[in-house]
């Protein structure tokens, strides 16, 4: 009896073993088996689950880094370049997962009437690199039938695009004299001029030369060295707008006149201080030019060579008085009627 009893059972693990029993055993053993795969197929679900969300959080916590860096930088450069042209607010779009673009809506303001501006355009990618949009951003060229000079326009709003000429460059082409084509413009326009110095001055002087009526709203500093000027010396040309660094003019401050170049100086010596931004090393360039041989970046370190001004055509005529006035350009005009 006992030998049956043994055999059954040593039949029974045979069988269990082959995948034939059909006992209570085997039954339980497969049970098992499918509680231990669904286990298993839960635990993986959970894991990737958390995973997808934390991955998600980490490349949502990257690309809001990345973006947040990139509207500083494009921010902090465009308050030493751009002259008089206002930054409506940014527009931030997803362009796959790797890359977003900014959209930086702007315009100028001319005697309190807003002008429409192109727009500036950005992308900036998950691993930090911030590039203006792939594409021709050159302006429109048109030659001008009066000096034979080139004037610029703006490729979207197709307005007029200001130039500047250094004081130290002997430029072979006749400078522009746009005040004396204020005369046939109606006397109520707002315009927007770019003047250019005989000579370097200080803010403070700049202030003091432009006539009462006429609102001082940019300076255009020089941050050139001597290479550059030996470039232009050969190149013969104007300085475009988008290419030449200054600062605006700040609301008058009784308690505070020099608030504008200490912005200034704030905005250089913070680009400075930041190692990994995208303008880094040009920010590092005007501020060695700029310190020259002095300890510290001051404002006396500041010579402004150019500046632009708004007002109605008939108020800037009044700049025909001021002979430290090199040249002017004409900028963006506006009708106060419309």
């Amino acid at each position: 009896m006992t030998d049956y009893k043994e055999s059954k059972e040593e039949k029974e693990l045979n069988e269990l073993f082959e995948g034939k029993s059909t006992s209570n055993i085997s039954k339980i053993v497969k049970k098992a088996k499918r509680i231990t795969i669904l286990r298993n197929i839960v635990i993986s679900l959970l894991v990737i689950f958390f995973l997808s969300i934390t991955l998600g959080f980490t490349w949502l916590s990257i690309m809001r880094w990345s973006q947040e860096n990139a509207m500083r930088d494009i921010g902090l450069f465009s308050r030493i370049t751009d002259p008089n042209i206002e930054e409506l607010g940014v527009q931030n779009e997803g362009n796959g997962l790797f890359e977003g673009i900014l959209t930086f809506n702007r315009h100028k303001e001319i005697e309190g009437i807003p002008v429409n501006w192109s727009d500036n355009v950005f992308t900036y990618s998950l691993f930090g690199g911030v590039s203006r949009l792939t594409g021709d951003h050159s302006p429109i060229q048109i030659q001008d039938d009066n000096d034979g000079g080139m004037n610029s326009y703006d490729r979207v709003t197709k307005q007029r695009m200001m130039t500047f000429y250094h004081p130290d460059v002997l430029y072979t082409t006749k400078l522009s004299d746009d005040l004396a084509s204020l005369n046939n413009v109606a006397d109520d326009t707002l315009v927007e001029l770019a003047l250019s110095f005989d000579q370097k001055y200080s803010p403070k002087e700049v202030r003091e030369l432009i006539p009462e009526g006429i609102t001082l709203k940019w300076y255009w500093v020089d941050t050139y060295s001597k290479v550059d000027i030996e470039r232009f010396d050969m190149e013969v040309l104007p300085e475009l707008a988008t290419g030449i660094y200054g600062f605006d003019e700040m609301l008058e401050d009784p308690e505070n006149p020099l608030l504008s170049e200490q912005m200034f100086i704030g905005d250089i010596e913070m680009g400075v201080s930041l190692e990994e931004g995208k303008y880094h090393g040009e920010f590092e360039r005007i501020y060695k030019q700029l310190k020259g041989n002095s300890s510290n970046l001051s404002i006396e370190n500041i010579h402004v060579i150019g500046a632009v001004v708004t007002g109605t055509a008939s108020d800037l005529v009044k700049l025909k008085d001021v002979n430290t006035i090199r040249a002017t350009v004409l900028g963006v005009t506006a009708n106060p009627h419309e």
